[in-house]
């Protein structure tokens, strides 16, 4: 008689295709979750840097658009005493001869918030073999436009803030009301003169005033030239005569220069008008008349 409990050999059989179906399984997973394909070669190629930018496992590879690989696990490593990140790029075999050792690679990203992935742009070198590194280089992409935009704001707040506080030109405009004033007077008389030389050059524009006439009436402007060297003329007289006043050697230049003959004139002209004053006074003391 049979023991009930005894283990038979079909049921032994189902429990190991059973073990071996889930490991297969697992295995298979494991394999697709890291987009790899089961039945190719693969190169691991390597990039080093110190921002991923949000890079992850599992992220796949392309050259041109093209997917050509994935990334299969990222590091830290320690270089310079600078923390870096090495990440392995395994390409499939059959695209592997495609990127050479001068290739540089670039993260970029699937939209504006879409995944990360590597893109390879190709050389003119070798191919790569396994375990080679290849440049990467930064794109000037939506994290540098982000950047960018994040600068230009703290540059709006704190002229905001320079506004609000007085600082500054436009800020003591806003904020002293005086300064604003002078402002708003000194442009309506900007205004005002711009409005005056607009009709100053209305009535050119139309013959009307001096300025047209001395352009157009020759004799008119013939005259004012005249009178102008006339005037010229005279300053030179004038500046000639000053000059021969200064002079030491003319007569007023010896009358302003030496003392002695001031004097001497001084005196004789005094003595003079005693003379004539004496004269009109006993003019039979100087003058006698005979009629024979």
């Amino acid at each position: 008689m049979k023991n009930p409990n005894a283990l038979k050999w079909s049921d032994l059989k189902t429990g190991i295709f059973f073990v071996f179906g889930i490991g297969f399984a697992a295995w298979l997973g494991l394999v697709i979750g890291k987009n790899t394909n089961l039945f190719s070669g693969v190169t691991t190629v390597k990039i080093l840097s110190r921002d991923v930018q949000g890079l992850a496992e599992n992220n796949f590879v392309s050259v041109s658009g093209k997917k050509i690989g994935t990334v299969s696990k990222m590091n830290f490593v320690t270089r310079h005493d600078s923390l870096f990140v090495v990440a392995d790029l395994k390409l499939k075999q059959e695209f592997a001869t495609l990127v050479t050792k001068d290739a540089r690679a670039t993260i970029k990203s699937l939209g504006v918030l879409g995944d990360k992935y590597v893109d390879i742009s190709t050389g003119k070198g070798t191919a790569v073999t396994n375990g080679d590194f290849i440049t990467l280089v930064n794109e000037d992409g939506v994290a540098n436009l982000t950047s960018n935009a994040s600068k230009a704001f703290d540059k709006i707040n704190q002229l905001l803030d320079n506004l609000n506080n007085g600082k500054g030109m436009a800020g003591k405009l806003l904020s002293d009301e005086k300064m604003g004033n002078e402002l708003a007077e000194t442009v309506t008389s900007l205004k005002n003169t711009s409005d005056e030389l607009a009709k100053l050059s209305q009535k050119a524009s139309r013959g009307e005033g001096l300025l047209p006439k001395l352009l157009n009436d020759k004799s008119m402007a013939k005259n004012t030239t005249q009178t102008i060297e006339r005037l010229n003329l005279a300053a030179q007289k004038t500046e000639s005569l000053m000059t021969k006043l200064n002079n030491d050697k003319g007569t007023f230049g010896q009358l302003s220069s030496n003392p002695a003959l001031y004097q001497n004139l001084t005196r004789t002209l005094s003595s003079l008008d005693s003379v004539l004053v004496d004269l009109k006074a006993n003019p039979k003391r100087y003058v006698k008349l005979s009629l024979f």
